[in-house]
């Protein structure tokens, strides 16, 4: 079957001849849709009614998802910039001059005698 028996096929149709005799009218005033051709295609009309709705919803579902994803990597990067700065400070404080510093402030004096280290005989 080739396009032109299609279409030959199409205009011979009832319906199709019912369509054409409609007027602009019609088409302002919603009659259109009552004739045979397009009562023939409510259920295709209202499936693509459903899958429209259903592309909407996953697409908010989507862009919603996309939001968490997007908060969670800004969380992640503020928590690991305070993970660096917390292990720096750390750092910082646990440094022999530091305690030092905070020993000749302090009524508090630093150990003449050194340390005596244990060992355990094998």
């Amino acid at each position: 079957m080739n396009l032109k028996d299609i279409v030959k096929r199409i205009k011979s149709n009832e319906d199709f001849a019912d369509l054409k005799s409609a007027s602009f009218g019609d088409f302002l005033n919603g009659n259109i849709f009552l004739k045979n051709f397009f009562r023939k295609q409510y259920p295709l009309f209202i499936f693509i009614s459903i899958l429209t709705f259903l592309y909407i919803g996953n697409r908010y579902a989507y862009e919603r998802q996309l939001d968490k994803y997007f908060e969670k990597t800004t969380q992640l990067q503020d928590l690991k910039y305070e993970s660096l700065c917390v292990s720096s400070e750390l750092m910082k404080l646990g440094r022999e001059s530091y305690i030092r510093n905070l020993l000749k402030n302090s009524q508090l004096q630093e150990s003449t005698t050194p340390v005596i280290i244990l060992e355990q005989k094998k």
